[in-house]
């Protein structure tokens, strides 16, 4: 609707300037408008050739289960110089998977945009609600019209996404029946670490059908990263800076109203990268880093205390306030917690597994839960004093029910709060020793789903169009069980290199509902890397002054628009980015 323009010296009827004023908003227009770059490897049509330099080791398990796609090597996207992609029109399949991450649009956009200039009776097919539309062939052809509203904008919602995971020899058989009903030549699967074991099994099981299939990484975590091959999947600089401009709000707070603390858990359930990349955004006066936390063996406890210690030193100082940073899944970090979630998931697991449905542990009153785990082989003496030494509210939340995977759904455990609490009690104690004298008021909050749907930053949509592009590439090359990937991410967007990475590599075993099961190997903060290095040298300042970063809202125009994660460049700019160049910690062989 276009609003109506006045004459001069008239004034707009009451309706209209009401009805002007609940369209759109003016940003999402301007958004669409946008037209993300391609690389110099991506504009043409692209080819694919070995990457030299670099191989990836596959463990005998992931030989044994995907005897085909292990055979894959690294490939790079180079300009095809009129080498012709695929003959004849081709369908091609997409579907979100898992949690929204900023710039998924992004990806469809540019798979569609690549297969239409290769041939523009190529069709692409989007599997609603995720990979369960695969499963239940439930999909929309994605066109022209779409792929220009959804252009750049968050979330998931052109297609919708799910967690369904295609773990049995029936759901297989069904994904098998729609590719070959909706003769399918390919599939992009756009997710995780989850989604891409998915991606690996659906190319070893349909490459008889002819469907080839390739994985983009999404996770707004930041931990599906292959060292020196995929610095970060997509979404992540979004979520964190949409999370960073609440947390520099809260330090403006601080610094306006001076009493108040604030506990800030952040999405990440199995890393800190988001903890990491807000705390260079926002320079907190708290950062706890899971991963350093389960190097140093910390207790839950030894957690409290270090957190208390800043308290007492600020209120010293007359500084009764302060920002803290927690990572979502702390708790997998303190070790004595971990063992008490993998012991009771494991318990759950098969106690579910032998009862009825009525029966299931979580239907069960907290009483009996406490009195079956407790009489459980594996369970300990000392996991029982741990366990009944924590709150309360610690004991419950280590109960609740697992995802759908088995995992342990940090997300419903309110830890900050739980920290927050035994922060508190703790100081009452020093308190009455004399050691602390100052006013501990406090305010707790969660930052997590309003980061996974917000407009994606300029990198993130240049990232994901190109991602698109490279899955496409890879495609219309015969390439299937690879995951899309561009390299140099860090350089000037001229300088980006497009990647395929065999997915068998990146498989490890790991216990899901009492099982031992291939899945991609999540990425853990690097407590040697140069990002977290300047971290170590910062936090002390951080700590007891009032360092506080603003970042403010995203930008699209200006000088900060062309901004990538700080973690990013702080680890490339250590030289760690390039296998080929000997990077610390890398995959790459």
């Amino acid at each position: 609707m276009e609003a109506k323009t006045k004459a001069p010296g008239q004034l707009l009827e009451p309706q209209t300037i009401i009805a002007g004023l609940l369209q759109e908003s003016p940003i999402c227009g301007e958004r669409r408008a946008y037209q993300p770059p391609l690389c110099p490897s991506l504009q043409g049509l692209g080819a694919t050739r070995p990457l030299d330099g670099a191989e990836l080791e596959v463990l005998k398990v992931a030989r044994e289960q995907l005897p085909f796609v292990s055979q894959n090597k690294l490939l790079e996207v180079v300009p095809a110089q009129g080498r012709p992609l695929w003959d004849g029109p081709r369908n091609i399949g997409v579907v979100l998977s898992g949690g929204p991450a900023p710039g998924g649009h992004n990806v469809i956009a540019g798979l569609f945009e690549a297969a239409k200039r290769a041939h523009p009776e190529n069709r692409v097919l989007g599997f609603l609600a995720g990979p369960k539309g695969i499963i239940t062939n439930k999909h929309v052809e994605v066109t022209g019209e779409m792929v220009a509203r959804y252009k750049n904008s968050g979330g998931f919602h052109m297609l919708g996404t799910g967690r369904e995971k295609i773990d049995t020899p029936q759901k297989m058989e069904q994904c098998r029946q729609t590719c070959a009903v909706q003769k399918l030549s390919g599939l992009v699967v756009v997710g995780g670490d989850d989604s891409n074991t998915n991606s690996a099994f659906l190319a070893e099981n349909m490459r008889d059908l002819g469907v080839q299939v390739v994985g983009i990484p999404k996770t707004i975590d930041g931990d599906l990263q292959v060292p020196g091959l995929c610095q970060i999947p997509f979404g992540y600089h979004s979520a964190c800076l949409a999370f960073a401009t609440e947390i520099g709000n809260l330090n403006s707070d601080c610094k306006s109203d001076l009493k108040y603390w604030h506990f800030n858990r952040l999405m990440g359930r199995s890393a800190s990268h988001i903890a990491l990349e807000v705390a260079f955004q926002t320079h907190p006066n708290v950062i706890l880093i899971g991963e350093e936390i389960e190097e140093r063996e910390l207790t839950i406890h030894n957690v409290v205390r270090l957190i208390a210690d800043v308290v007492v030193a600020r209120a010293n100082l007359g500084k009764n306030y302060g920002t803290i940073l927690i990572p979502e899944g702390i708790l997998e970090f303190i070790h004595e917690i971990n063992a008490l979630i993998i012991k009771i998931s494991h318990i759950i697991a098969v106690y579910n597994r032998e009862a009825h449905e009525e029966e299931f542990f979580h239907k069960l009153t907290f009483e009996d839960q406490v009195q079956l785990i407790d009489n459980n082989d594996i369970w300990r003496d000392y996991d029982s004093r741990v366990f009944l030494g924590l709150p309360p509210e610690l004991q419950r939340g280590l109960l609740l029910p697992r995802d759908s995977h088995g995992n342990f759904q940090y997300s419903l455990v309110n830890t900050e709060r739980i920290l927050l609490g035994m922060v508190a009690t703790y100081l009452r104690k020093q308190r009455s020793k004399g050691i602390y004298k100052g006013a501990f008021r406090t305010q707790n909050h969660f930052y997590g789903y309003d980061g996974r749907g917000t407009f994606p930053t300029k990198f993130d949509c240049d990232y994901t169009y190109n991602l698109g592009q490279a899955a496409f590439s890879l495609l219309a090359n015969g390439a299937t069980g690879y995951m899309a990937a561009i390299r140099d991410l860090h350089l000037p967007l001229e300088e980006w290199r497009p990647i395929g990475i065999p997915l068998a590599p990146l498989m490890h075993l790991e216990e899901r509902t009492a099982r031992l099961e291939l899945v991609i190997q999540k990425q853990k903060v690097d407590l040697g890397s140069p990002a977290f290095k300047i971290l170590e040298r910062e936090r002390q300042k951080w700590a007891m002054e009032d360092d506080y970063r603003f970042p403010g809202p995203i930008q699209f125009h200006g000088a900060s628009a062309e901004d990538k994660p700080i973690t990013l460049m702080l680890n490339a700019l250590g030289g760690r980015s390039d296998p080929e160049g000997g990077s610390q910690g890398s995959r790459a062989r």
